[in-house]
């Protein structure tokens, strides 16, 4: 079993505080590759620095901080999928509450006009500045968005996260915070991606999770990473 983690992250605002450590602690669990965020407020900075990080490791994307275009400070939207195919960054996110920005098509509607047709994934994460009303107003607006979404909250959600899954065919659930068998067997495994949400989590107790539920085999290959690879895959930044 291959497992691609959706949700890493690092930086001086983590406890994880460089590459290095994070790459350490994936070698120890095996975790073979995948998206990592920068734990650092300075949208700008953490970018580079990740990007810079990054350039040389094979298995390992970033998640490019996105600003809302009008003031010039992240690539624009035209600019967008070019500058994410150069510096190895998967997918977007947007943490409007962390940056003071509405979370709303006036504000950000050009970026996910724009990876929408792409099919470039966005990360809703509840731990970063956005809340389910923000995706809920986002994905109304932009239904076929290629979505992750993380809600991090250790209480059953099947009421909350029930009418995403359902009413959008390109969302998908981060499991970091899907702690039992019985929330895997709930969804569609198409729907379910390996995230651990480490550092603040552990990536193996996640990963135990998918090992022993009672799931098909091919149900656990596809939530611990065939379904991460198919969104990649399927994603055009040229």
């Amino acid at each position: 079993m291959v497992f691609w983690d959706c949700n890493m992250s690092y930086g001086i605002d983590a406890v994880c505080k460089n590459i290095g450590d994070l790459k350490k602690q994936m070698q120890q669990t095996g975790v073979t590759g995948g998206w990592i965020f920068m734990a650092f407020n300075e949208v700008t900075r953490a970018n580079e620095m990740l990007a810079e990080d990054i350039k040389d490791e094979p298995n390992l994307y970033g998640i490019i901080k996105l600003l809302p275009p009008y003031t010039s400070e992240t690539p624009s939207p035209k600019e967008l999928p070019a500058f994410m195919k150069k510096h190895k960054f998967a997918a977007a996110s947007f943490s409007p509450r962390n940056q003071r920005f509405m979370m709303r098509k006036i504000s950000v509607g050009d970026y996910l006009e724009e990876l929408q047709t792409r099919k470039i994934p966005v990360v809703f994460n509840t731990n970063r500045g956005v809340n389910l009303d923000d995706v809920a107003n986002i994905m109304a607006d932009f239904p076929a968005l290629t979505a992750i979404l993380t809600y991090a909250n250790c209480w059953p959600s099947d009421r909350e996260l029930r009418p995403f899954v359902e009413k959008y065919p390109n969302l998908h659930l981060d499991m970091s915070y899907m702690l039992t068998d019985d929330g895997l067997r709930e969804y569609s495994a198409s729907k379910i991606l390996f995230g651990s949400a480490f550092p603040e989590s552990y990536m193996g107790a996640h990963m135990m999770v998918i090992k022993h539920t009672n799931i098909s085999d091919e149900a656990k290959n596809l939530i611990a990473g065939g379904n991460l690879l198919r969104i990649m895959e399927e994603a055009v930044y040229d």
